[in-house]
């Protein structure tokens, strides 16, 4: 009898939990997928491989100041036409910090375009390189590229342009 007690006792307590994790009050609430396309979403952390060498994250930029990232392709003449354009209005950029991204797949085509387009000399990139994990993927809307995410201080999205809907004069009001 005195083996029995605490074996009765055992699986008693195990039933009650059974039933509380049946319970839906006691249930875990479904994972959900953030949206970070919508507008006031924050930053996805990520990593990217920066064409010049090493690594640039997220947590590489600077809190308080706003955040332009573009993804583009070096073999999109619609991107290079826009970076070029670019380099005409980086007078603006006193305080947007700019990363441009691409997805890894292009990593042997990235230093001849920075070379053609003189990236490097614009002055004005926190980072160039290639997408290391999920950014491309959590913001890109599958329209066209160039693709421009703007973010504010808090970096908080304010708004996605992609290459079909913006101009020169479109970027202008996002630039601080």
């Amino acid at each position: 009898m005195k083996i029995l007690l605490p074996i009765a006792a055992a699986l008693l307590l195990s039933v009650s939990t059974q039933a509380q994790f049946k319970n839906p009050q006691y249930q875990k609430a479904p994972q959900q997928k953030m949206n970070f396309q919508s507008k006031g979403a924050p930053m996805p952390n990520f990593v990217i491989n920066k064409s010049s060498g090493g690594n640039f994250s997220s947590q590489s930029l600077v809190k308080g100041k706003p955040v332009m990232i573009m993804i583009f392709s070096p073999d999109c003449d619609h991107c290079g036409h826009m970076l070029d354009s670019i380099k005409t209005i980086k007078h603006l950029f006193k305080q947007t910090q700019v990363v441009l991204v691409a997805e890894d797949r292009t990593k042997s085509q990235m230093l001849p375009f920075i070379k053609k387009h003189n990236l490097n000399q614009v002055g004005i990139y926190k980072a160039i390189g290639t997408n290391k994990g999920d950014l491309i993927a959590a913001l890109y809307t599958f329209k066209i590229l160039p693709q421009v995410m703007f973010y504010d201080s808090n970096h908080k999205l304010i708004r996605i342009l992609d290459g079909n809907s913006y101009s020169l004069k479109d970027l202008k009001q996002y630039i601080k």
